[in-house]
């Protein structure tokens, strides 16, 4: 199971021309398994401009797998996780990404991102982080919904 980080979403609704949204598009044309945790919807919405948008947004994203709540333990250990990065001197900026990463940790999900934050916490924890470069290169990017 993939989960998909705002910055890729955002990229590939706005048609940026990122590997990661390539490689995102190519996955919905696959349909292959993909996740959307809570966080990740509300930072998606929080920057559409209309209404009209957020429901289009929300309708296509409807299509993928909600992830599981987060649980207080979850939570915990999201702060667990920014602490052991920032004694290795690798702060995360992010305190989503640092709980973003945890329900990757606790459910064995790739993540699919291109954000800084992630490339910091997975030098301390085995986050796992999808390759995009060999698919990415062999495929056209599938269209948008």
């Amino acid at each position: 199971m993939i989960l998909v980080d705002t910055s890729v979403w955002i990229d590939y609704f706005n048609g940026h021309n990122s590997v990661e949204a390539a490689y995102l598009g190519l996955c919905i044309a696959d349909a292959g398994p993909l996740t959307i945790p809570g966080l990740v919807l509300t930072e998606i919405l929080l920057g559409v401009r209309t209404e009209a948008e957020a429901k289009r947004i929300t309708r296509a994203l409807s299509a993928f797998e909600f992830a599981p709540e987060l649980e207080k333990s979850d939570y915990q250990k999201a702060a667990e996780l920014y602490r052991a990065c920032r004694a290795r001197g690798l702060t995360p900026r992010s305190t989503i990404d640092c709980v973003i990463a945890q329900l990757c940790l606790k459910h064995g999900y790739e993540l699919l991102a291109k954000d800084r934050d992630f490339d910091a916490i997975g030098k301390v924890f085995p986050l796992k982080r999808v390759s995009t470069t060999p698919m990415v290169q062999d495929r056209p990017r599938a269209s948008s919904f």
